[in-house]
């Protein structure tokens, strides 16, 4: 993982990217294992690792949060709200779109209708929320 990580950044510092490994839970000697042997969840974090140290200008991002545990949520959240292009993502995990979510497009029977604001300026503006509370009442 290391080798990976590094080749996809050639003017990290071993240093860095082991540091770097180590926010996404990869500690000491986990570095050095060999990708093929990574579990999903690991090949995920791994993948969001890369991207971290050599960022596009667009990600686009279905469930990143799916095989993902709460530390490994929280460093990706951490590592987005620093990322300097554009995301789009895609995601049922209502704290990682709280968190992150600028712009809320909804999409409801092929027509898509765009919120200049975060998810609760989505729910406000739509009335779902109303029909939210309605239900846990």
């Amino acid at each position: 993982m290391l080798e990976e990580v590094l080749a996809s950044c050639p003017t990290l510092r071993e240093e860095e990217a082991r540091s770097i490994l180590g926010s996404f839970l990869f500690r000491r000697t986990d570095v050095e294992k060999r990708c093929g042997v990574l579990s999903g969840g690991e090949k995920s974090r791994l993948n969001l690792v890369k991207f971290l140290v050599d960022p596009p200008n667009l990600l686009l991002m279905d469930e990143p949060t799916t095989h993902l545990d709460i530390l490994s949520i929280d460093s990706l959240v951490q590592a987005l709200k620093n990322y300097e292009g554009t995301l789009v993502f895609i995601s049922h995990d209502v704290h990682f779109i709280r968190t992150l979510a600028e712009t809320t497009l909804h999409v409801n029977n092929g027509t898509i209708t765009r919120y200049t604001g975060g998810y609760d300026y989505f729910l406000e503006k739509s009335g779902l929320n109303d029909d939210r509370s309605a239900v846990t009442s």
